[in-house]
């Protein structure tokens, strides 16, 4: 048995040794760690991680291997695939061997051990339980605090409006018994001066006159206290519209609806009044029937207030519902049409307030949230149909990994934006200049229009949507000088990460004037140097149908940008003048 051991052990001691061996020779020569993604070098075979080396080359600005000092580019390091599998053999190598070193285990210790483990954990556990249910309560007990300061507060902001109009309803109580027991001894004066029973006539008209006016002034007699609505900062305050109902004896009998304005909240909805001065259904002939309607905006839950004001007994109706956009909510029977034309119609009209709010502040908080979206989604229609985007198209690249390996430029097709100015991208799969076989470039180039300046962006599209590249850029372009970027992408993740389809490269180009006044400026300066080329080509004599035809061209894209930018017209008009008008 002690010869086996010892056996086993220079057996384990020789695999140590090689495998040392072998990380040494897979040193990387920058970092001096064990090399991930190893790449030897062609003319001294040292290994190199691939991140050490790359580095290197770009901040040295040489193609130099910093071993040997050789001529060696990034692409000519030769990759090691067995890199890789060293972990794993050392793995294999550390691992115990066999069951010769095992020892005899304590079966009980280990249980011990085991028990010991249990309780901790368990204790861990239930310390951290029960400190998130006391974070729980604390957290609990500060909101409703909070929420029972924030109600107190409402409690004694309501009781003092209340306190200040009591106040007020008392000074006026006292103002009119003042008034009423002045009043009241005018009364008995006139009362025993007719109880004598005078016999002249003058003496009597005075007295009548006397009575008149006795009973004027107690038919002025009303407190001057106006209604009051109670704000409460838990409530969202209510919006009030009037509206005046006339003729009301005409549309009685003609049974006419009667629609009030159409008003607005402070959500963003539209809202009217539907009145039905002969009454509606089973109300006919007997009542006024009155309705809500929710013209345009946001369906919901809503609490609605109509009312008759009168200066003793207002007709007042309320309620809360659920509106559909064109549906009425309100009353059949609100108030009957004898009452209505003896306490409320005044010269064959008559008025009503009408209030909507939302229930509470979390109803309204949800409005504005549908709101908000609705707003969002026509902003984002109408900012697709007012787009300033000149261009937005895909453009096919081909045989791309020909060029990266010959590292030649290849060229999209020439696209003309809408406002007569031509373009094309320019892609070097494997680099150009001091990028040379590390990234690819792309470059924007506009081969003919007038110098501006443009936003564009790039979109490299990959076979997953999130590995999609998108790079922007904004420049004051001139014809023939390219702009873009060296380093769009690097080499390898060009051609392995999911670019290449077919040996095809699709890439989404977008250009566009910073603003809508910069479009309209650009389509002055092309229209401006249209008009030019056709007063010098009418000036000039024919040579050939060509130029014309080259005329024709240039002007037909800022027309077709003018044509889109115009209202339409109806359209019988429009067919005749589209085919009159658009060049074939």
């Amino acid at each position: 048995m002690a010869g086996e051991a010892s056996q086993l052990q220079q057996q384990q001691q020789q695999q140590q040794q090689l495998l040392q061996e072998l990380t040494d020779s897979l040193e990387c020569q920058i970092c001096l760690k064990t090399t991930d993604d190893p790449h030897l070098c062609p003319k001294c075979s040292k290994f190199f991680c691939y991140g050490c080396i790359r580095d290197w080359l770009l901040k040295s600005g040489k193609e130099a291997c910093p071993n040997c000092l050789g001529t060696v580019s990034l692409a000519e390091f030769v990759k090691f695939r067995w890199g890789n599998s060293i972990e794993s053999l050392r793995n294999l190598v550390t691992k115990p061997l066999g069951h010769a070193n095992a020892h005899k285990v304590n079966l009980k210790d280990e249980l011990h051990i085991a028990q010991g483990a249990f309780s901790a954990a368990s204790e861990r556990i239930n310390r951290t339980l029960d400190g998130r249910r006391d974070a729980l309560k604390k957290s609990k007990d500060g909101v409703i605090k909070s929420i029972n300061i924030l109600v107190q507060q409402e409690f004694r902001d309501v009781n003092q409006q209340y306190n200040g109009k009591l106040a007020e309803v008392d000074a006026w109580s006292d103002i009119l018994a003042k008034e009423l027991n002045k009043l009241e001894i005018s009364l008995y004066a006139l009362q025993d001066s007719i109880s004598k029973d005078p016999a002249l006539e003058p003496e009597q008209q005075q007295l009548q006159t006397q009575c008149h006016v006795l009973k004027k002034k107690l038919d002025l007699l009303a407190p001057n206290v106006p209604e009051h609505k109670f704000y409460c900062k838990l409530l969202p305050a209510p919006v009030v519209w009037r509206f005046t109902v006339r003729n009301f004896h005409q549309a009685r009998m003609g049974n006419q609806v009667q629609y009030s304005d159409l008003v607005r909240d402070d959500l963003g909805n539209t809202w009217r009044l539907e009145i039905h001065p002969n009454g509606f259904d089973d109300a006919r002939n007997k009542s006024v029937s009155v309705f809500m309607q929710l013209y345009e905006g946001v369906e919901g839950r809503y609490h609605f207030t109509i009312e008759l004001p009168h200066r003793v007994t207002p007709h007042f109706y309320e309620d809360e519902d659920y509106f559909q956009l064109r549906k009425g909510w309100g009353q059949n029977h609100f108030v009957d049409q004898k009452l209505l034309l003896d306490e409320f119609v005044e010269n064959d009209c008559f008025e009503i307030r009408f209030s909507v709010r939302s229930p509470h502040l979390i109803e309204k908080y949800d409005c504005l949230r549908k709101y908000a979206d609705k707003l969002e989604r026509y902003n984002s229609a109408l900012r697709e149909e007012c787009s300033v985007d000149c261009i937005n198209e895909i453009c096919c690249i081909r045989n791309v990994t020909e060029a990266c390996n010959n590292y030649s430029c290849l060229y999209s097709d020439t696209l003309r934006d809408d406002l007569g100015g031509m373009w094309r991208l320019q892609v070097f799969p494997g680099g150009n200049g001091d990028v040379k076989g590390i990234f690819a470039c792309i470059f924007l180039e506009l081969v003919e229009g007038i110098p501006n300046i443009y936003e564009f962006s790039v979109d490299l599209i990959n076979e997953s949507p999130k590995k999609c590249i998108k790079k922007s850029l904004e420049h004051n372009f001139q014809p023939w000088m390219p702009f873009g970027w060296k380093n769009f992408v690097s080499r390898e993740e060009l051609l392995d990460g999911g670019f290449l389809k077919k040996d095809a490269l699709m890439i989404r180009l977008a250009i566009r004037p910073p603003t809508v006044g910069h479009k309209f400026n650009y389509l002055r300066q092309y229209h401006d140097k249209t008009i030019r080329d056709l007063t010098q080509a009418n000036t000039k004599p024919p040579s050939s149908p060509s130029s014309s035809l080259l005329s024709s061209k240039t002007f037909e894209a800022p027309m077709s940008f003018i044509r889109k930018m115009l209202p339409r017209a109806p359209s019988q008009e429009q067919g005749s003048s589209t085919s009159s008008s658009e060049p074939k």
